[in-house]
């Protein structure tokens, strides 16, 4: 496949300075994809006005066509488009607008998800596409995943994406806190992979009209889980671009309730830690409901890591009992 098959699709929200970072990443790609598309999921105006003006200036500049403006379910085929909505939604929600969008163009035939706080290097496109063939890979491949490193340092925050442990739940990052240089083999990493992380990811068309788009009831957290289980349960493989380099400016799930993560300092604001926790026992329920009755009983041990924060544990406990029973919806 080539870069002039993939449609790009960035999530922002109320943050401009970061998404026309992210933009200027693109931009400078060793191969210009076919379609920019900015998914600005319910920013102010002003903000959303401060993204056009400096993408503008940053088409001009490229010798490109201004981009447009779009809203809801408009169409449009400008090859570079923000695609407003009025309200914000959840994550999935947002990320498949601009998949749905980009699905009518049926030259577009990949999908490169990106967040805004991501800098990709030059050559990441160019990697995720090599990697979208592989011979020692038996299945079709839907979803390539990238290097991703913490801000400027030479650190991984993941190697394409991670595992998750159908017992707790809990999503297993590969090769991270680990040294670019000293990273695992490509081939024992994309034999591991349960999941791809969304903040950087190329998907193709053929698997989203296979298996559908995200599941919208997950506000954040889990989603791309999710995805990479459904992905795998009907049939395709999930591999790693080593190459692919992409670095996180605002890694935050390292601020999750240190039970359910590895953290000692959680950051987290408490709606961000319910819909995490809600989220967490959903996915369970769905994939491995056998696991339920043993997180639940796990909770109340965990009552010494909220003594500083009062009246958390019960929320952590109604979070879960949602996820569990199946409510999504915030309370």
């Amino acid at each position: 496949m080539e870069h002039t098959e993939v449609g790009v699709i960035i999530l922002t929200y109320n943050d401009w300075k970061n998404t026309l970072a992210c933009l200027e990443c693109v931009h400078a790609q060793s191969g210009l994809p076919r379609r920019i598309v900015v998914c600005d999921n319910g920013s102010e105006n002003e903000v959303a006005d401060r993204i056009l003006e400096g993408w503008s200036a940053l088409a001009e500049k490229a010798g490109l066509s201004a981009p447009v403006e779009v809203y809801g379910s408009d169409s449009s085929p400008a090859p570079l488009v923000l695609l407003r909505s009025e309200d914000p939604e959840s994550i999935g929600g947002a990320m498949n607008a601009g998949m749905r969008f980009l699905l009518y163009d049926r030259d577009c035939h990949a999908f490169w998800l990106l967040r805004n706080d991501a800098r990709p290097e030059s050559f990441a496109l160019a990697a995720l596409l090599r990697h979208l063939e592989d011979d020692d890979l038996k299945l079709p491949i839907g979803m390539v995943g990238s290097t991703q490193l913490v801000k400027d340092s030479d650190v991984l925050e993941c190697a394409a994406g991670g595992r998750w442990s159908r017992w707790t739940g809990d999503q297993i990052p590969l090769d991270k806190g680990l040294e670019r240089h000293g990273l695992s083999d490509r081939k024992d990493i994309a034999a591991k992979l349960d999941y791809v992380s969304d903040a950087s990811c190329l998907i193709t068309r053929a698997m989203v009209e296979d298996i559908g788009l995200f599941d919208e009831r997950f506000s954040g957290f889990y989603e791309d889980v999710e995805y990479g289980l459904r992905a795998r349960k009907a049939g395709y493989a999930l591999n790693w671009a080593p190459g692919a380099l992409v670095r996180r400016m605002d890694c935050s799930t390292a601020g999750l309730t240190p039970f359910l993560s590895v953290t000692d300092d959680p950051e987290l604001t408490p709606r961000d830690d319910m819909n995490f926790i809600r989220a967490r026992f959903y996915l369970l329920r769905r994939a491995h409901p056998f696991a339920l009755p043993f997180m639940l009983l796990m909770l109340p041990f965990s009552w010494r890591t909220f003594r500083s924060r009062r009246g958390r544990f019960f929320m952590v406990l109604c979070a879960a009992l949602d996820g569990a029973a199946g409510r999504m919806k915030e309370r």
